[in-house]
C-alpha cells in the first residue's frame, strides 16, 4: 500500500491535486475551528428569566408543596371512606386431657368501620384553603424569582459598563502617556508631567483588573441562579437605557395596593385556614361523634375428626354508636389548651395582617417617591455627561496646544468617567425600584414600562 502511494505521488496529476487539497485544508482550518467551536450564548433578560423559571430551586420546591396540598385537597373525600379489612384463618384444636376432642375450624370474613365527627366539614374546608394559599405562594415565588433575575441582569450590565469605563480610562491614560512622552522628548513639558502620566497609567491597570473580577464574580453567581453551567461563554444582550421606558410615577396605585398584594392575599388565606382548623378541632373535641361498624363472616366451618361431622355457623353484625368526649369540658384539659392555642394562632395572623397592610402601603409610597426622584435625577445626570464631554474635548484640545497642563486634563477625564458611571448607576437604581414596585403590587414585569413599537 505504501509503495502504491509513492508511485501515485510521482505522477504530476496526483501530486498537483494532493498539494492543492493540502493548502485548501491548511487555510480553511481556522474557519473550520470557528465552526466546530462552541458558540457563545447570547442572553437577553427575558431568556434569563425563562431559564431561571425552569431550573430555580425555590420554584421547584414551591411546586412540590403545591402539588402536595392539591393532592390532599383533591383526596379529601377519603375522610368519609370506611376502614375495610378482610380476614381468613384456619385452626386445629385438640384437648390436653380429653383425647376425644379433635376439631379443625376454618373462617373467612370482613369488617368495616367508619367514624364521623362534627369537625369533618371544616377540616375539608381547611384543606381547600391550604391549597388556595399554596397557589398564591407559588405564583409569588415565581414573581419574586423573576424580579431577582431581572435585577441581577441589570446589575451585570452596570458592572459591564463599569468595566468598559475602566478600560476606556486606561486607553485614555495610555494615550496621554504617549503624548506626554513625545512632548518630553521634544522638551515641551517637564519630567514631572511624564512621571504623572506614567503614575496615572499604572494606577489605571489594577482598576481594570478589579472591575473585571467584579463582573466575572457577578456573572458566575448569575449563571448559577438561572441554571446555566458555570464556565459557559455568555454575551449579555440588553441595555440600561431601558430606564428611558419607565412610566412616570402614578400615585393612584396607593388606592388599591393592598388589594393587589400577593403577600396580603397569602396571609389572608392562612388566616382563613387557621379559622377552619380551629373550628374543626373544637367541633371534634366538644361535640359527639358517630361510629359505625359492621362485620360479616360468610364462612365459619368446624369439623370434628372423632365424630366425623362438621358444622357451619356463618354470621354478621352491625353496630352504631355515639361517643361524647367528657374530658374536653374539664377546665385546663389538653383539649381546651389545644383549642386555645389555635385561637392564639388566629390572633397572631390578624396582628400580622394589619401590620402587613401598613407595610405594603408604606413600601408602595416609598417606591413611587424613589421612582419620581430617580427620573428627575436622570435628567440631571444626562446633562452632566454632555457637559463633561464638552469640557474634556475642550481641555484635550487646549492641552495639545500647550495652554492646559496634564493635571487639568486628568481632572477633566476623571469628571467625564464619573459622570458616565453616575448616569448608569441612576439608570440601574430606577430599574431596580420599578421591579421592586411590580413585585410589591404583584403585577407582571413591564407593567410600568412603555410598550416599544
Amino acid at each position: 500500500m505504501k509503495n502504491v502511494f509513492w508511485e501515485l505521488l510521482k505522477t504530476s496529476v496526483f501530486r498537483s491535486n494532493f498539494f492543492r487539497l493540502f493548502f485548501v485544508l491548511f487555510f480553511a482550518w481556522g474557519p473550520l475551528q470557528g465552526i466546530f467551536a462552541q458558540e457563545k450564548l447570547v442572553l437577553t433578560v427575558d431568556e434569563a428569566v425563562k431559564c431561571a423559571l425552569e431550573t430555580h430551586i425555590d420554584i421547584q420546591r414551591s411546586a412540590i408543596k403545591l402539588e402536595q396540598s392539591k393532592r390532599e385537597y383533591g383526596h379529601s373525600w377519603n375522610k368519609v371512606l370506611p376502614a375495610v379489612s378482610v380476614t381468613g384463618s384456619a385452626a386445629e384444636k385438640q384437648g390436653w386431657k380429653d383425647s376425644e376432642s379433635d376439631t379443625v375450624s376454618v373462617s373467612v370474613g370482613g369488617t368495616a368501620s367508619l367514624s364521623l365527627d362534627a369537625g369533618l366539614s371544616d377540616a375539608i374546608k381547611a384543606l381547600k384553603s391550604t391549597y388556595e394559599a399554596g397557589k398564591i405562594s407559588f405564583d409569588d415565588t415565581v414573581r419574586s424569582t423573576e424580579t431577582a433575575v431581572r435585577k441581577s441582569f441589570y446589575r451585570l450590565l452596570y458592572l459591564k459598563q463599569s468595566l468598559e469605563t475602566s478600560r476606556s480610562t486606561l486607553d485614555s491614560y495610555q494615550k496621554q502617556y504617549d503624548q506626554t512622552k513625545n512632548k518630553f522628548s521634544r522638551g515641551v513639558v517637564p519630567e514631572l508631567d511624564l512621571l504623572t502620566a506614567q503614575v496615572n497609567l499604572e494606577t489605571a491597570r489594577p482598576d481594570v483588573d478589579s472591575a473585571l473580577a467584579s463582573f466575572n464574580n457577578g456573572l458566575h453567581e448569575f449563571l448559577d441562579t438561572i441554571g446555566i453551567e458555570p464556565g459557559t461563554e455568555v454575551e449579555l444582550s440588553g441595555s440600561l437605557d431601558d430606564a428611558d421606558l419607565v412610566l412616570p410615577a402614578d400615585y393612584s396605585l396607593l388606592d388599591d395596593c393592598i388589594e393587589k398584594s400577593a403577600s396580603i392575599k397569602k396571609l389572608e388565606q392562612d388566616l382563613k385556614t387557621a379559622r377552619y382548623t380551629k373550628s374543626a378541632k373544637f367541633n371534634s373535641l366538644f361535640f359527639p361523634s358517630l361510629n359505625v361498624s359492621a362485620s360479616v363472616n360468610p364462612e365459619i366451618y368446624t369439623y370434628d375428626r372423632k365424630a366425623e361431622s362438621g358444622t357451619e355457623t356463618p354470621d354478621w353484625s352491625v353496630s352504631v354508636g355515639i361517643s361524647l368526649p367528657i374530658d374536653s369540658w374539664i377546665p385546663g384539659s389538653s383539649s381546651r389548651d389545644a383549642v386555645a392555642s389555635l385561637d392564639d394562632t388566629i390572633k397572631d395572623y390578624e396582628v400580622q395582617l394589619e401590620d402587613l397592610k401598613k407595610t405594603v402601603r408604606t413600601s408602595t409610597a416609598q417606591k413611587l417617591d424613589d421612582i419620581a426622584l430617580s427620573q428627575k435625577t436622570l435628567e440631571a445626570r444626562r446633562m452632566n455627561v454632555e457637559l463633561a464631554k464638552k469640557s474634556y474635548a475642550m481641555t484635550e484640545e487646549a492641552y495639545q496646544r500647550g495652554t492646559k497642563d496634564l493635571l487639568t486634563l486628568q481632572t477633566s477625564l476623571d469628571k467625564l468617567r464619573s459622570a458616565e458611571l453616575q448616569l448608569r448607576s441612576e439608570q440601574y437604581n430606577l430599574l431596580s425600584n420599578v421591579l421592586e414596585l411590580e413585585n410589591t403590587l404583584s403585577v407582571p414585569s413591564g407593567t410600568f414600562m412603555k410598550k416599544e413599537n
